[in-house]
């Protein structure tokens, strides 16, 4: 999959629609683990039975745990871990490389300049 340039919700919001550097049009679950296809009336109860009980005990940190929490790939999670040691790490480098110096001789430029690439008139 390429760069990922839009994202939008269905107009039920049951589906997240994705549109990417290829050209291609993507369609989501919003909520992975829901089933999708005809729910009985009894499955369908059970299901709102569930969501009734999260609602009601969210604010009980065991619940809010369990909620919050979305698998990863072990790759991806390891990858992620690694970069944010990297961005640490580098942080870290230029405050004491700042701190070491002489007054004045090293200037940071703010992240939001950093990131504006061209300013356009």
């Amino acid at each position: 999959m390429f760069r990922v340039f839009c994202v939008k919700f269905s107009c039920d919001a049951s589906y997240v629609i994705s549109g990417s550097d290829d050209t291609n049009l993507r369609l989501w679950k919003a909520k992975a683990s829901e089933q999708l296809g005809v729910l009985h009336p009894r499955e369908r109860r059970k299901h709102e039975y569930h969501e009734a009980v999260k609602n009601r005990y969210k604010h009980l940190p065991e619940v809010k745990r369990i909620v919050r929490h979305r698998h990863l790939p072990k790759p991806i999670y390891k990858a992620a871990a690694l970069r944010r040691t990297m961005i640490e790490a580098e942080r870290r480098k230029a405050e004491r490389r700042k701190a070491h110096s002489a007054p004045g001789s090293i200037v940071t430029e703010p992240l939001r300049k950093k990131r504006i690439i061209k300013e356009v008139e």
